[in-house]
């Protein structure tokens, strides 16, 4: 046994969005994966911790819609490319020292100039304003059009600019079928499995010695204090005993006197949290009367980043670090 071997440091999720939980998992499953020690003791861990990354990732891939998102990105490109083309020669007919053409082209400048669609501004508005255009040069400019042979070039927009619009409505009826509690609740399954690995991977530690282990353990780390540093520039606190973590605790003492005309004052306020328990105690005494309250309720720690949070006990055996805590 072991006692001054290398451990595991803990990495406390409730800061991190999905998305960083997720890359986190992905990188430290491959440095687990690469130890052979680590594959022989704790393989079966290893391939819960792995399955539940993957679950997590098919669904997270569903939730952002990513195949989808490259359908309409795809679309739009064609469509840019289309519009662009379509002002273009416009704008060099405008050159043509063909009188007709030359005069087609400067008809075809307003309705243009009156659209002013935006390759760059938002689908929604680009594809009303394309969509509009089309049909005012179909009805209103179709002679203009003949004349620079443009009217099929049109129309292709006009029929690109359909199919992305379609393109859009079923990526937003995709979304419309994610379950954001489902992703929640494999966030969460993702993170335990983690976590069970932790434990075991710091027992094996303690009881067999860490050389075989060293390498693998210290980049794992790196990666944790790297984490910790994202965490720290969102401002979060998590220094030991200052965080609202499940098992942390802090204590904060208030105290203020306010004294005007012949009116004064003392109020006192301790709080002491600890876990997810909350104890006021507050004692307030004026010149006409007095007033003693004891409250004790139960707080949460839900992120908005993190929905569902990490409740729960994140060291059970209470002497092994098991990565659930902030240290």
């Amino acid at each position: 046994m072991d006692i001054n071997a290398r451990q595991l440091d803990a990495l406390d999720f409730n800061f991190l969005d999905q998305s960083e939980t997720y890359q986190y998992s992905v990188d430290q499953l491959a440095r687990a994966k690469a130890n052979a020690a680590i594959m022989t003791k704790l393989g079966t861990e290893v391939a819960a911790w792995e399955l539940a990354t993957q679950i997590f990732d098919t669904t997270y891939r569903k939730s952002s819609t990513a195949l989808q998102t490259k359908v309409v990105e795809d679309l739009d490109k064609e469509r840019d490319s289309i519009l662009t083309g379509f002002n273009g020669t416009v704008s060099n007919a405008m050159k043509s020292p063909i009188a007709a053409q030359k005069q087609a082209a400067t008809e075809l400048q307003e309705p243009i100039k009156r659209y002013d669609i935006s390759t760059v501004g938002e689908y929604q508005q680009q594809t009303m304003r394309t969509d509009q255009m089309c049909q005012d040069l179909l009805a209103n400019y179709a002679t203009q059009l003949a004349t620079l042979g443009l009217t099929a070039w049109v129309e292709a927009l006009q029929a690109k600019n359909a199919e992305f619009n379609a393109a859009m409505i079923a990526r937003t009826n995709d979304q419309a079928g994610y379950v954001k509690s489902e992703l929640t609740q494999l966030r969460s399954q993702m993170i335990a499995a983690y976590r069970a690995f932790v434990k075991m991977l710091n027992v094996v530690l303690i009881y067999e010695g860490d050389t075989a282990y060293a390498t693998t353990v210290d980049q794992m780390n790196a990666e944790v204090r790297h984490y910790k540093q994202i965490i720290a520039r969102k401002g979060a606190n998590v220094s030991s005993g200052s965080s609202n973590t499940p098992g942390s605790s802090s204590t904060n003492t208030n105290s203020g006197q306010n004294n005007q005309g012949n009116q004064s004052g003392q109020n006192t306020q301790t709080g002491d949290n600890t876990g997810n328990n909350g104890q006021q105690t507050g004692d307030n005494t004026g010149n006409t009367g007095q007033q003693t309250g004891d409250n004790t309720g139960n707080t949460g720690n839900d992120n908005p980043d993190n929905p569902g949070g990490d409740n729960g006990n994140d060291n059970p055996g209470g002497d092994i670090n098991d990565g659930g805590l902030d240290d």
